[in-house]
């Protein structure tokens, strides 16, 4: 690539943040599916769930030309706003790729899935409204998820990665460490000791916690309607 990742999420906040304006998007949630039907023009159909033959495996459904964004039925709230913001991304990048000098059309798929993934949390947490919701909610996951409630609770705690203060999320799934970031500086799968109280104490009573041990702070949020038990940790080094 001949441009750099800052120049990449430079163009793509940019980009966002003045069709949420010209939207007149002010605070969350965002609607993406009426964003994108009734500001973008772009179509929005439901269509009935797969079916399955009789191995269970689903049969493929042809895609019509021109749907623009299909959704089914027996998606939640927060999968029919992502595949939304799914659709408005793919509106967006050949403006994108042309502001970054790249020939639309000879992109890889995997410049293509990488965009995409940044666009999708930041047209359903646009980073103005995010900054803004952080005066009342602080880093309070669940007091995020109740402003932007089309957007899942996994991706609003990644979009603090994308915010200036120090910190680690991480997801854990059953006890067992999915992912662990940071915005600041590498790190590994393994939990400070103040994360790791956190998943002891959330597993036990299913309520959120906040931990602080050594150098390190760590708060500790369980995730609802999962089919395991999932907690979520945002975590800052004391002395940072």
């Amino acid at each position: 690539m001949e441009f750099s990742q800052e120049e990449l999420v430079e163009s793509i906040d940019r980009l966002v943040a003045g069709m949420i304006e010209r939207a007149g998007i002010t605070t969350g949630p965002v609607d993406a599916l009426r964003l994108a039907e009734h500001h973008l023009g772009i179509p929005v159909q439901f269509v009935e769930p797969v079916e399955e033959d009789q191995s269970g495996r689903r049969r493929p459904r042809s895609r019509p030309p021109g749907a623009g964004i299909t959704l089914t039925t027996e998606m939640s709230v927060e999968q029919r706003h992502r595949a939304a913001a799914g659709g408005i991304a793919q509106l967006l990048m050949p403006d994108i790729f042309r502001k970054l000098n790249v020939m639309v059309g000879a992109e890889s798929k995997q410049l293509v899935s990488h965009v995409s993934g940044l666009i999708v949390p930041r047209v359903l947490i646009p980073g103005r409204l995010l900054r803004s919701a952080l005066r009342d909610c602080k880093y309070d996951i669940p007091a995020l998820k109740a402003v932007f409630s089309t957007a899942s609770m996994e991706m609003i705690s990644l979009r603090l990665l994308d915010l200036d203060d120090p910190c680690v999320i991480a997801v854990v799934d059953d006890g067992v460490v999915a992912s662990r970031r940071g915005n600041q500086y590498s790190v590994g799968r393994k939990l400070e000791a103040a994360e790791q109280q956190c998943v002891e104490r959330v597993l036990e009573l299913d309520l959120p916690h906040r931990a602080r041990v050594g150098e390190w702070t760590a708060w500790g949020w369980p995730v609802p309607d999962r089919p395991f038990r999932r907690i979520l940790l945002r975590a800052v080094r004391d002395d940072v």
